[in-house]
């Protein structure tokens, strides 16, 4: 890869730049001696009418997916610099002397500065999720500051520095105007030719690939180009569920392909791979699925002669639906409100009017009158020393207020949470110590392929239809390319758990040893004493691994070394494929209303009594569609402000529920793999239905009564 490396001198004095280190790196073959700007060999600089110009983009990170550059221009007056919204695009900034040091490299940067000492408000900023909220922030090492993508500076002489947003889509007449046709097309088109953009810059591709909408949906975009240079992957080793299994097969029939299972070793290594991979990343990269990334990567580089590997990183983050679109449809008191209001409650497992009451809190204050609860705050707060406590909070302060004023400026609430979870995607992004050279590409966050998701109206992201649909946009998409049944299917959730209670179990000692070293005392980490337990909260979900790979990191100072830019020459061009035709609409039946309100009345009873006995039944034939059904039925249940989308009362009143029709229903009390807290779903005689979505295995807890706490009343097993 080709770091950009430029030095700004406005008085023309290197001197301090060069004994940094950096006299191999640059050059004035491109200015004359008069010019303030010096840059690495590889780049080149250009003259316009007294400024000198230049322009950088390395195609083998994320920029290869948008040809907006990095613009540096540079007189003795000011430095200008442009970053386009691509998230893998941040530039950072510090002085030496009278010399301003940039580079696209954070680590090599500090290094050249001896600027070696984590910045705790640089790491507040980064366990905060503050990132995009402000063009320029801390960065992870003292003194070293980081302009964020999207932004504009401009630099002068006396060290100040003014930083702008350049990115404004809410400006644009489209924002949040658009039907939802006119963008499931744009959207659609600009995937289609990134996917054209990939196989011309890349000789051989690899698509890291699930089975969920998100992997499959850029499958189908890169197949649909040239199937001979893609090679599908996925996680074997029994790492997923069978649903992905069941998506991948029928998704294999339709394009005649074949998917490569890549199986890992016995033992995943996470706290390991955390390790090897933050020693050569650019920015601290942290997953679950770690060890499985860094195996996959390294077997299409060996195995398959890959030169890059294309993943669906970026759909949840971009295209899922959150409480932000309650905040949305609140203020603009749509019909929708209702429907979207059992659809989250349904999703949370709460009661829809918990959901309106955090809408409305939210909403009072963007609009002046009252200051938002910190919802952002949880378990992982049990890591924080006293002093990083107190700057995350400003941090979150800080990153609200921020989203606040972009809010005023003409944002939706949902179009701020989407575009900020998307600009940490690329911490989760697969690498390799194997094959740190290759490109890893997520088209799912390319900001021209955002810009539909940010058009599209707030009240058409929610279908009367049946099922489970939290990317419906995306989901209208992929019909064009995709069988109904792989585009609709309600997939969530992935092997986490599994992956998560192997760590608990076989690497328990080895994340303590990270999360108390000298590097995370730095940061102002305090590991709990109670944390020394592997069933300790903090551990049964993924909150501790961003702390854990930002100290990874921050324990390997040396800057990575120089690896060499992946070759643009074309291959010849693939003979097109003809476009699949568009399936025939998927006919669903809605649930009557009548059904509505009986399981409304069920749910309130079994809240209130739920020992209540459940009259015996008649067996009848297995309904195939009958999860879409009852998931349809409870999603418009939850409307109702009474009534609890919680497992207990909502399975239950289901289980009641189809009792009263005739058929022989349980709801069946248990735990889902990789969770602490217990679970209700509903078994019948032929189907196994949970309606909240669970894809790890759920195992039943037979003839033992259990007490514990659902919408803060008691509870007992059946």
């Amino acid at each position: 890869m080709t770091p950009l490396r430029a030095v700004w001198a406005p008085d023309g004095a290197f001197t301090a730049a060069r004994t940094a280190g950096w006299a191999d790196l640059l050059t004035t073959g491109h200015a004359d001696e008069a010019a303030p700007l010096l840059l690495n060999a590889d780049l080149a600089a250009r003259h316009r009418d007294g400024p000198t110009v230049a322009y950088w983009s390395d195609p083998s990170w994320q920029a290869a997916l948008d040809t907006t550059p990095t613009v540096l221009t540079a007189t003795t007056r000011e430095l200008r610099i442009e970053v386009p919204p691509v998230w893998r695009a941040e530039l950072h900034l510090v002085w030496d002397g009278a010399s301003l040091l940039i580079s696209s490299d954070l680590r090599t940067l500090a290094w050249a500065v001896g600027a070696r000492t984590p910045d705790p408000d640089g790491a507040a900023a980064f366990l905060s999720g503050e990132r995009w909220t402000r063009g320029l922030l801390p960065s992870l090492y003292r003194g070293v500051l980081t302009l964020q993508p999207g932004h504009t500076a401009v630099v002068r002489p006396d060290r100040t520095i003014r930083a702008e947003a350049a990115w404004a889509p809410h400006r644009d007449p489209a924002h949040a105007s658009q039907a939802l046709e006119v963008s499931t097309v744009q959207l659609r088109d600009r995937l289609d030719d990134l996917a054209d953009r990939i196989l011309t810059r890349h000789r051989r591709v690899a698509c890291l690939f699930s089975g969920g909408l998100d992997s499959t949906l850029v499958a189908a975009a890169l197949l649909r180009r040239a199937p001979e240079r893609v090679v599908l992957l996925n996680v074997g080793s029994d790492l997923g569920t069978p649903a992905e299994e069941r998506l991948r097969e029928r998704f294999l029939r339709q394009y005649g392909a074949r998917s490569e299972p890549v199986d890992l070793p016995d033992k995943p290594g996470l706290v390991a791979a955390l390790r090897d991979v933050n020693a050569m990343t650019a920015l601290p990269t942290g997953s679950p699925f770690a060890a499985a990334f860094e195996e996959i990567v390294a077997v299409a580089h060996t195995e398959f002669d890959c030169d890059a590997i294309a993943t669906g990183d970026g759909g949840d983050e971009v295209f899922a639906e959150r409480d932000e679109l309650l905040v949305d449809l609140l203020a603009r008191h749509p019909r929708t409100l209702p429907m979207a209001l059992g659809h989250q409650a349904l999703r949370t497992q709460q009661r829809s009017l918990e959901a309106l009451k955090r809408a409305h809190r939210t909403l009072r204050y963007l609009r002046g009158h009252a200051p938002a609860a910190d919802h952002t705050a949880g378990v992982l707060d049990a890591l924080f020393g006293g002093a990083l406590a107190e700057r995350v909070t400003s941090a979150r302060a800080r990153a609200l207020h921020a989203d606040r004023e972009r809010w005023l400026q003409g944002w939706t609430w949902s179009a701020l949470g989407s575009v900020r979870r998307a600009a940490a995607v690329p911490e989760w992004e697969p690498a390799s110590t194997q094959a740190p050279g290759m490109a890893v590409l997520s088209p799912l966050v390319d900001p021209q392929l955002i810009a539909p998701a940010l058009a599209l109206r707030r009240t058409a992201l929610q279908p009367s239809v049946a099922g489970f649909q939290p990317k419906w946009l995306l989901r209208q998409a992929a019909l064009a390319w995709l069988d109904p049944q792989i585009a609709l299917h309600p997939k969530i959730g992935s092997a986490d758990g599994t992956i998560l209670q192997a760590v608990r179990n076989d690497e328990h000692g080895d994340l303590l040893d990270l999360l108390s070293s000298t590097t995370a005392q730095q940061i102002g980490l305090r590991l709990p004493p109670e944390a020394e337990r592997p069933d300790h909260p903090l551990w049964h979900g993924e909150d501790w691994i961003r702390p854990a790979a930002l100290t990874a990191w921050l324990n390997q100072p040396a800057p990575r070394p120089h690896q060499p830019s992946v070759s643009l020459s074309s291959p010849p061009t693939p003979p097109a494929m003809e476009r699949p035709p568009l399936p025939a609409a998927r006919h669903r039946r809605r649930a009557a209303r009548r059904h509505v309100a009986a399981l409304a009345a069920l749910n309130i009873a079994h809240q209130l009594l739920p020992s209540t006995p459940i009259p015996p039944a008649r067996a009848t034939a297995a309904d195939p569609e009958l999860g879409e059904t009852l998931t349809d039925l409870a999603r418009r249940a939850c409307a109702f402000p009474l009534v609890s989308g919680a497992s207990q009362p909502m399975s239950q009143a289901l289980a009641h529920f189809l009792r009263l029709h005739g058929r022989r229903a349980t709801a069946v009390y248990g735990v889902q793999e990789g969770r602490p807290g217990p679970r209700y779903w509903v078994e019948t005689a032929t189907v196994h239905v949970d309606v909240h979505g669970a894809e790890t295995p759920l195992t039943p807890t037979p003839n033992v009564t259990n007490h514990h706490r659902s919408n803060s009343r008691l509870n007992t097993q059946r």
